[in-house]
């Protein structure tokens, strides 16, 4: 009979543990055990989708994949006044209305894009209290007229050209404080990579502090202008050059905020006319184009041409020749934006965005991954 209690025991001790390390074997640290975290993870990564003004109505209808869709965008001037053009006033443009709608019955968010790319516009503007108050009571007053399908937030997308630490100057971190202060739902905010690579860190830590999302455009690493061809979003590059790891190790090393870091990806490459088929062949100037996710897989289709892809900036690139003169794209697909999502994901960064909606055309692969 003892020898029986005892055996019961064993087997109820057994029957508990073997319970125990069921329920909670997602949190025992094993090869496989970060499954239910990785998935919790994907569950909270937030996706901007960025649609500029001339994309609305020549897109596919986005639904749970962009959980912020941001309309950029209205441009201000100097004075804080909103600029109603063609474009801008698209956002009363039906499609539009209806993609708005679809985001909020998706659970997304519509958030209103504002920006100003001129250096000095943006000096006056951000020196003067009345122009930024005038701003603030125009975004007010758009939102309201919007209703209860209005806008949960704004986006800043203020680019200095000739100095990407700007952002962190007393004046633009005086018009943060402002628009923190203003009830205009979340506030999301545009730079350069090199802002995050150059900056110092306690400022980056201060710009951070005042905004919910930093949205790190993690393109046009190489660019019209440019003497080489190159990878457009580079994860890596040789010495010498920025790349995109650049910028996730300043967060890191930084102890920045990952909760709010979005890395802001290209549906789009470039086209430049080359002096040779070698890869970064020198660049035969005065020529180049844009070319957006969709045209390129459709001229590689067509053309049926290589694509050949380098390991290190972890990006495709295709050659070929038209009318005599030869032309290299360096773009975006499958195999290189999947390494740029992952890269957010094993970082724990807050989710990554797209410029822009519309570029990837009815291609839906760039969503399925």
């Amino acid at each position: 009979m003892k020898k029986l209690s005892v055996l019961g025991l064993i087997f109820i001790i057994f029957g508990v543990g073997s319970w125990w390390v069921f329920s909670n074997r997602d949190n025992i640290l094993s090869p496989t055990s970060d499954k239910k975290n990785i998935k919790n993870q994907k569950d909270n990564l937030v996706t901007f989708g960025f649609l500029p003004t001339w994309m609305v109505g020549k897109t596919r209808t986005y639904g749970k994949e962009v959980s912020h869709l941001i309309f950029l965008g209205i441009e201000t001037d100097e004075e804080g006044n909103l600029i109603w053009d063609t474009q801008s006033k698209k956002i009363n443009n039906q499609d539009y209305l209806d993609q708005k709608g679809l985001t909020k019955m998706s659970g997304g968010k519509n958030i209103l894009g504002i920006k100003l790319f001129e250096d000095e516009k943006l000096k006056k503007l951000l020196a003067d209290d009345k122009a930024i108050n005038n701003l603030i009571d125009q975004i007010k007053a758009l939102r309201q007229a919007q209703g209860v399908n209005g806008f949960d937030g704004v986006n800043i997308d203020f680019e200095f050209q000739g100095d990407p630490l700007a952002v962190m100057g007393d004046d633009f971190m005086g018009f943060l404080d402002k628009l923190k202060k203003s009830d205009l739902g979340e506030i999301s905010m545009d730079v350069f990579a090199n802002t995050i690579i150059k900056g110092e860190t306690n400022k980056l830590i201060g710009l951070l502090s005042k905004i919910d999302y930093l949205v790190v455009m993690a393109y046009d690493f190489n660019r019209p202008g440019v003497n080489y061809a190159g990878a457009v979003a580079p994860i890596s590059s040789v010495a010498g050059e920025r790349n995109i790891n650049e910028v996730v190790e300043k967060v890191i090393n930084g102890e920045l905020n990952k909760n709010k870091i979005i890395m802001a990806y290209p549906l789009y490459g470039y086209e430049w006319k080359t002096e040779t088929d070698e890869f970064e062949s020198k660049v035969i100037r005065g020529w180049y184009q844009m070319a957006s996710w969709n045209r390129v897989k459709s001229l590689i289709k067509e053309n049926n041409l290589l694509v050949n892809f380098d390991e290190l900036s972890m990006s495709p690139w295709v050659n070929f020749e038209e009318e005599g003169v030869n032309h290299q794209i360096y773009f975006e697909n499958e195999k290189s934006l999947k390494a740029k999502i992952d890269l957010v994901r094993q970082n724990k960064l807050k989710g990554y965005g797209f410029w822009a909606l519309g570029y990837e055309g009815e291609d839906i692969s760039v969503w399925n991954l």
